[in-house]
């Protein structure tokens, strides 16, 4: 009997200690991810761009131990609702801008990766240094350089100086002699108020420019009186060219983009043949270059708010984003956005944005 009961009890014991031994695994199922992109292009375009994402993901993200059910992408109707949502826990990943991404950290996004892109270089192949002015921008043709990958870039304040009001507010620009009441007399037509290169920082241009000090009066695009707001990148050009405002702003350089050099090729036509104009460059120009704007980044809903986004899934994440970036059939992927790969930052990348936002507080 002693026996028997020495038996069970070794039985016990060991029973015991395996279970006070064993480590709980994270769960590596993935029900459903879902992400969402900020509207600063057509929808559809996104989307359809976009779409091959799904799978690539669950691919890649299956390398790595998770099972991924479905991915389901989505376009915001702008740019805070990505981020609405994402604090609310029914968006897991937004492609946001860095102003959308300070907006809401606090409130539980938090930073998966930054975006590069290919600087914007002169004629001569030299990237342009927004620290330098109009002048660069203005001197003839850019494009998107050949080498070289950037982790910001700068938002242009454009005018088309086929009109009067464009004309004069670019000569007065040039002269160094533009006033608030010039650029407050315009019609403006800017992005969401979380756009860093569509609202945001062309707001610190103006303050820059026009403001009265720290304390003071501040001049900012909500003060202007004449602005049509929430609109796209893709309708800035068309806008600006057709009349439906004097000033717009966008991510330098706007002007280089298929689209942009189509419409004017097409609302151009016969100016062209008469040889009045050969390129986009000839009346869209530039009054103002804003400070440096930190890329896009790839955020996610913090734990806090997403129970699945642990720090290991968040790793998983991170590596497959960049995997995914490295390739051309993932950056096809994110075409309309421009960008050409990831990195993985840190939060005080965006102070710069911070305090950018701080002027922006109470507008």
């Amino acid at each position: 009997m002693k026996k028997i009961l020495v038996v069970l009890l070794s039985v016990l014991l060991v029973f015991g200690m395996t279970a006070c031994g064993e480590k709980k695994t994270e769960d590596k199922t993935i029900d459903k991810l879902t992400i969402a992109f900020v509207p600063s292009k057509d929808p559809d375009e996104i989307l359809t761009a976009a779409k091959p994402l799904e799978q690539m993901l669950k691919t890649t993200l299956a390398a790595k131990g998770y099972t991924v059910n479905e991915v389901a992408i989505s376009v915001g109707t702008n740019y805070n609702a990505v981020g609405e949502g994402m604090i609310a826990g029914t968006i897991d990943i937004g492609f946001i801008p860095a102003a959308t991404y300070v907006q809401y950290h606090e409130d539980g996004v938090e930073l998966l990766l930054e975006a590069l892109r290919y600087g914007i270089c002169d004629e001569k192949g030299t990237i342009i240094d927004p620290k330098l002015g109009i002048e660069p921008w203005n001197a003839g043709k850019t494009a998107q350089s050949t080498d070289g990958l950037v982790t910001g870039y700068a938002s242009l304040i454009y005018v088309n100086i086929d009109t009067e009001k464009g004309a004069d507010l670019y000569n007065k620009a040039v002269s160094n002699t533009l006033t608030w009441e010039d650029v407050d007399s315009a019609e403006w037509y800017v992005c969401s108020t979380t756009s860093s290169a569509g609202y945001v920082y062309p707001s610190i241009w103006l303050n820059n420019m026009f403001g009265e000090g720290v304390g003071k009066e501040r001049k900012i695009i909500a003060n202007l009186s004449h602005v049509t707001g929430d609109g796209s990148y893709s309708a800035m050009i068309p806008q600006l060219i057709a009349g439906g405002c004097d000033v717009t702003v966008s991510f330098a350089d706007y002007r280089y983009n298929a689209d942009a050099n189509a419409y004017f090729e097409e609302a151009y036509k016969d100016e062209i043949a008469a040889g009045k104009y050969t390129s986009i460059y000839d009346i869209i120009k530039v009054i103002g270059v804003s400070d440096y704007i930190m890329n896009d980044t790839i955020s996610v809903a913090s734990e806090k708010v997403d129970p699945k986004m642990t720090p290991e899934f968040v790793k998983a994440l991170q590596e497959a984003f960049m995997e995914i970036g490295s390739t051309p059939e993932g950056l096809a992927c994110v075409q309309p956005y421009s960008h050409m790969g990831y990195r993985i930052g840190q939060d005080s990348d965006y102070d710069s944005s911070r305090a950018a936002a701080e002027i922006l507080k109470n507008k």
